[in-house]
This record gives structure tokens, sequence and C-alpha cells, in this order.
């Protein structure tokens, strides 16, 4: 790369941008973390990285894709896919 930056010179335009999404309902906060709701990004976009001709994202997908992260087991998730 030509430039070298730091994620910390940024912060105030990522915080402006998580709530701009929050502000569209296309994510909301819970617990101190922001997660994107893919159930209303879907109403609005295409957003499917491993099967593009299904809708779902299957238990066998989520496990390789966030292992344990995954786990909604007593988590701050609406849904398993957030």
């Amino acid at each position: 790369p030509d430039v070298l930056t730091r994620v910390t010179e940024y912060v105030p335009q990522i915080v402006a941008f998580v709530e701009k999404v929050i502000a569209k309902g296309l994510a909301y906060s819970s617990n101190g973390s922001v997660y994107l709701s893919l159930d209303e990004f879907k109403k609005q976009h295409n957003y499917r990285k491993l099967s593009p001709a299904t809708d779902a994202t299957t238990d066998a997908e989520l496990e390789e894709s966030e292992g344990a992260l995954g786990n909604t087991n007593g988590s701050e998730k609406r849904g398993k896919n957030d």
C-alpha cells in the first residue's frame, strides 16, 4: 500500500455511519454491540455470500463462518444470522 492509515483516525466517521445504519432500521444495538439485522437488510438488499440461489443460511454455513460466535443461546442477537 502507498498510504498507511489507522482506524483510530476515522472513529467519528465510523460512528456516524453506524448511527445511519441504525436509524434506517437495518441494525440494532444490544448490550454495547451493534448487529446488522439481516431480516431487515434483505428486504432492500441481496446478501448471500455462500449460496446466492438460496434464501436461508444453514446451520453448517453459520458454524463454518462464525463458529462459537454463531451460538445464539443466551445471545443478545435478535436472529441467528445477525
